[in-house]
């Protein structure tokens, strides 16, 4: 039997833009092999998703070759001290500036627009355990950091402790109950 994908509804939108920018949309879809609509489809989701929350962040980018760099000398106590500071302080303040309050809801959207910068990111809910995928594709001390950053942030936030599958060299797994 198959399974048909529900489909989201959609509308019809018209925008005024610059000749230059919709040549330029056009080419980039062209070079992507898909529609001028599907591009400018990616271009608003990452955007809804990611892009308006990292620049009210103020968050700035980083190449993979970056974070290899600044996370392949550094000890493996200083990135756990780090991360743990951060979640603490750093996290908790962009759950508040974001929603204004935290509980269970808002830590998990916290989560998923973090998660959604990375490489591949899944979250699955069984009805009674949150199951997360990180793939960064970074490095092992990068994934120590994401484990200690999250361990801090759920348990401090929302009093869960979470449950560490997988934490590799590329990608970290982690779950914790509802």
């Amino acid at each position: 039997m198959l399974t048909q994908k529900l489909r989201e509804r959609t509308d019809t939108v018209s925008f005024r833009i610059g000749s230059g920018i919709r040549l330029s949309l056009e080419e980039e879809a062209k070079k992507n092999g898909v529609s001028l609509n599907t591009l400018v489809s990616q271009i608003f989701t990452y955007h809804t998703g990611w892009g308006r929350y990292a620049r009210r962040l103020k968050l700035i980018p980083l190449s993979k070759d970056q974070l290899r760099e600044l996370y392949g000398f550094m000890p493996r106590e200083k990135i756990q001290e780090m991360a743990k500071r951060l979640a603490e302080t750093m996290g908790r303040e962009h759950i508040l500036f974001l929603f204004q309050r935290i509980d269970l809801p808002c830590v998990m959207e916290f989560i998923e627009i973090w998660g959604n910068h990375f490489d591949a990111y899944e979250h699955r809910f069984n009805g009674k355990t949150h199951f997360y995928t990180f793939h960064h594709d970074v490095n092992l001390n990068f994934s120590h950091f994401i484990k200690e950053y999250m361990t801090s942030l759920i348990q401090t936030t929302i009093s869960r402790i979470p449950r560490f599958e997988n934490v590799g060299p590329n990608s970290v797994t982690f779950s914790f109950e509802d």
